[in-house]
């Protein structure tokens, strides 16, 4: 969500990149918020599979994006890296202790999450193979891994265990931005027949998940990339379908940066600069508001008319709400801490 340190930035930031990533910050609140009426209604089905078509790779993708490039003049900083793994097991922690708190299920797995948590493992994961990999010539080693990937489905063993099946369906995304430069995407998508063909990329994207929800609904297990075909209720599902992922993932991120205007907007800019903090925390917060009771009134709600709207109405409103820097302070401190503890040990 956020890369800071790590960032490769030109000569002053570019309004574009934060304005997506804020964009794309409130789409995950979004989807995870959703996703909780999606039993209740064809809108909210709509809404998480056309959130989860394009929102985890283009994060991902402008995660790599802004690492840099390690050679022999720049080592690996593995504070990085430590930092995300650190992050993920203290969030696991705090998401353990609230479901304990409201008696709920609560379960920890250290070697495996199917909850938020991921994204932090999968984060160190991807610079750590970045880093291993990066002699290789990338435009041999992209198709060899996503024709890995795309076998990789039918192991039954790849799955949450280890965040494995994440972490190698969504590195392609990472390594991609990884390789590519700021500049390079920029002019790509400022193209005018890119710029003109983006809208109705994405209104036939909206159009096809609304007008047929009850059939495509099933597939967003596949988006999720965690899990293997056999979980997945799509008859076939295999290779092709693995790969049709990646070319809606590609196209739906094309689309969306040329479509992002680089001049800034406020608010949206500054969720974009302090993406993490609100990653991290939304998740906890939105627990606490359904194991409290404090949304029993909305659930009331759900058979009045256009419920439905609130939602995206509440998503902006806590993306917003967990934009100011205290909530970032205490995962400030967790970084230098990280680096502080490293620099005594080289």
């Amino acid at each position: 969500m956020e890369t800071t340190s790590v960032a490769r930035q030109p000569m002053g930031r570019i309004g574009k990149w934060d304005n997506l990533k804020g964009f794309l910050m409130i789409m995950v609140v979004l989807g995870h918020f959703s996703n909780q009426y999606a039993a209740w209604s064809s809108m909210m089905r709509s809404i998480s599979l056309l959130i989860y078509t394009f929102h985890m790779p283009l994060f991902i993708f402008l995660a790599g994006l802004f690492t840099k490039k390690w050679d022999q003049s720049r080592p690996f900083n593995w504070s990085r890296p430590i930092y995300f793994f650190l992050l993920g097991y203290i969030l696991k922690i705090l998401i353990y202790l609230v479901k304990v708190f409201y008696h709920q299920e609560a379960i920890f797995t250290p070697l495996g999450d199917t909850g938020i948590p991921w994204y932090m493992f999968a984060m160190a994961a991807f610079m750590i193979l970045t880093w291993l990999l990066r002699k290789c010539n990338p435009w041999i080693l992209m198709p060899i891994w996503i024709g890995a990937a795309c076998l990789a489905g039918y192991a039954d063993w790849i799955n949450s265990f280890l965040n494995l099946s994440r972490i190698i369906v969504f590195f392609p995304f990472f390594y991609l931005g990884y390789v590519l430069d700021q500049s390079q995407v920029k002019a790509f998508t400022d193209k005018i027949w890119v710029r003109l063909v983006s809208p109705f990329i994405l209104a036939l994207a909206a159009w096809l998940c609304f007008s047929r929800i009850d059939r495509l609904f099933r597939y967003i297990r596949l988006f999720t990339g965690r899990n293997p075909y056999s979980t997945i209720n799509v008859p076939f599902c295999g290779f092709a379908d693995r790969l049709v992922f990646y070319m809606i993932g590609l196209v739906m991120g094309a689309a969306l940066i040329s479509l992002t205007p680089s001049s800034t907007i406020p608010l949206l800019n500054l969720s974009g600069k302090r993406s993490l903090q609100i990653y991290f925390w939304h998740r906890l917060v939105l627990y606490v508001l359904m194991f409290s009771g404090l949304v029993s009134w909305f659930n009331l709600s759900i058979h009045l008319p256009h419920w439905e709207l609130w939602i995206p109405v509440f998503s902006v409103l806590l993306t917003f709400l967990l934009t100011p820097e205290i909530f970032g302070k205490p995962l400030d401190m967790l970084r230098k801490g990280v680096d502080k503890v490293l620099a005594r040990l080289s």
